[in-house]
């Protein structure tokens, strides 16, 4: 514990130390008379035995949770003697708030008793950060000196961002060879029935079509459609970000991609993820629970990373971007170079869509509601309208987002069919 004095104590020490140089100047024994009650007290402060150290315990409910869950902390303290004052101060992390309780509390401890308190907060926005932190504050009796006892955190939370669920994602134009949900024109085993042609050698006996055969007089057989999985890549634009947490167009963005990965790894897919910014980072495609843990951690610490020079997507190996893989971009566009590199996946024969997250109405809500924001939102609108027709004119295949609107909304017209250029939502 450190031990900190106080104001009050500085003050009677100066007091004191003016009351003795005044008495020795003038030889009066009035000034001592005046300052033997401050000596009096700081003799009777020093006097008073400290308390006996305290000890500190803290515990969370959960250390992984998603946006705008909950955690409770409970701090517990005990002390070997009993203290009649002590001040206990426990720091809220960033992208957190208080939802139940206070996290500021004064007590008192009895000998040998532990002391619980608690409290809960609300974690707004995705963020990784420790839980644990406390400050103890224990006073003397006197209210001169004080001890400070800091345990660090060390419980680490992960909050993962929420995902909404999508029952229809945007299905892709080819398929890989692993087994999936989607049909293949290719005949194979699967359930999905696809032609009846007659009965030859070597044909299986459980794909007898009794029905015709009967009817027509021959052996038919029923030709079943292979059922194939797709390879998904998920593009993140980390250039730049607009408006305020936890709803900046980055924070929108990381929703809807860790929404686009759960929707896509139920169906069987293999999805993948790339971080273009000022810095490239993936993750390489695959299937299964693990991946998607896998795709939440690197979403996590997902943030913008600025830079004048950005590396190339020809320097993704193949194994991350497949030549026949889906491409979903999400970006609000609002760096050319995301652009321009859209523009490049989709002219190397990529399919790509993009998911153009509308900066418009993200700067509504910051700005202040002005006829000369107003017009200037409604250009920028405009501006932007003419930006994806150019990259539709490029084969990408737009999506135009806004805020307001669900995901699942924006998804279903372009789910219905691939022939659409651009569906606004």
């Amino acid at each position: 514990m450190t031990t900190r004095i106080k104001s009050q104590m500085l003050s009677a020490l100066s007091l004191l130390a003016v009351a003795l140089f005044l008495g020795l100047l003038t030889g009066r024994p009035e000034c001592f008379l005046v300052g033997a009650p401050l000596l009096a007290m700081l003799l009777w402060t020093a006097s008073v035995p400290w308390p006996a150290p305290v000890s500190l315990a803290c515990a969370v409910s959960e250390d992984r949770l998603v946006e705008g869950g909950v955690v409770q902390v409970t701090v517990t303290l005990t002390a070997a003697t009993a203290i009649p004052q002590v001040e206990v101060f426990a720091p809220v992390p960033a992208r957190a708030e208080l939802a139940a309780g206070r996290n500021r509390a004064v007590f008192g401890l009895r000998a040998g008793q532990p002391q619980q308190w608690q409290f809960t907060i609300r974690c707004t926005g995705r963020a990784r950060f420790a839980l644990g932190e406390v400050h103890v504050r224990v006073w003397d009796r006197a209210g001169l000196l004080s001890q400070e006892l800091h345990r660090p955190a060390d419980t680490p939370v992960r909050v993962y961002p929420s995902a909404v669920p999508l029952r229809r994602p945007p299905h892709p134009r080819q398929t890989q060879t692993a087994s999936g949900n989607y049909v293949s024109p290719a005949f194979g085993e699967g359930l999905e029935p696809g032609e009846i042609r007659p009965f030859v050698p070597g044909d299986r006996i459980r794909h007898v079509n009794w029905r015709t055969s009967v009817r027509l007089g021959q052996l038919y057989v029923t030709q079943y459609r292979q059922e194939r999985n797709a390879d998904v890549v998920v593009m993140l634009d980390t250039l730049t970000q607009i408006g305020l947490p936890p709803n900046t167009s980055l924070d929108l963005s990381v929703r809807a991609a860790a929404a686009l990965a759960s929707a896509y790894l139920a169906r069987k897919d293999r999805v993948g993820l790339i971080e273009y910014g000022g810095t490239l980072r993936w993750v390489r495609p695959a299937v299964g629970r693990v991946q998607y843990e896998r795709l939440l951690d690197t979403l996590l610490t997902a943030n913008t990373v600025f830079s004048y020079v950005t590396r190339d997507l020809t320097v993704v190996p193949p194994r991350i971007l497949p030549p026949r893989a889906l491409v979903i971009a999400i970006s609000p566009l609002l760096d050319e170079r995301f652009e321009k590199a859209v523009g490049d996946l989709a002219g190397r024969g990529f399919d790509v869509v993009l998911l153009a997250l509308s900066p418009v109405e993200i700067t509504r809500r910051v700005v202040s509601r002005t006829p000369l924001d107003d017009l200037a939102c409604r250009l920028w609108a405009l501006e932007r309208q003419e930006q994806l027709a150019g990259l539709c004119r490029q084969g990408v295949e737009v999506l135009d987002w806004s805020p307001e609107a669900a995901l699942e909304t924006v998804l279903a017209p372009f789910a219905r069919g691939r022939q659409r250029k651009v569906a606004v939502g």
